[in-house]
């Protein structure tokens, strides 16, 4: 993982950031980003123009979401623990 995607991580962590954007990083793979999954606070994630073909079943944990955003990337399906995303209103794929 790129120093840039754990430092907006950390960011995130410290300054309870409600948004996080890694949209255009060359990511293949959300568990590649170390600490993502315990950013359960946020309520915005951009992972636009990435290299993602699936969304690990761990997006679940992401329990305050209300934006995600995957545009522009190669994913076929979703995990079913996608819908237990209750407060989730805008999915972009």
């Amino acid at each position: 993982m790129s120093k840039s995607l754990k430092k907006l991580v950390e960011e995130s962590r410290e300054k309870n950031q409600p948004e996080v954007d890694m949209s255009d990083r060359g990511i293949s793979s959300m568990l590649d980003v170390n600490g993502l999954f315990s950013l359960a606070h946020i309520t915005q994630l951009v992972l636009s123009h990435n290299k993602l073909t699936t969304v690990p079943p761990n997006v679940a944990e992401l329990k305050n979401l209300e934006v995600l955003n995957f545009f522009n990337n190669q994913i076929e399906e979703l995990p079913t623990q996608i819908s237990s995303l209750q407060k989730l209103k805008h999915l972009n794929l």
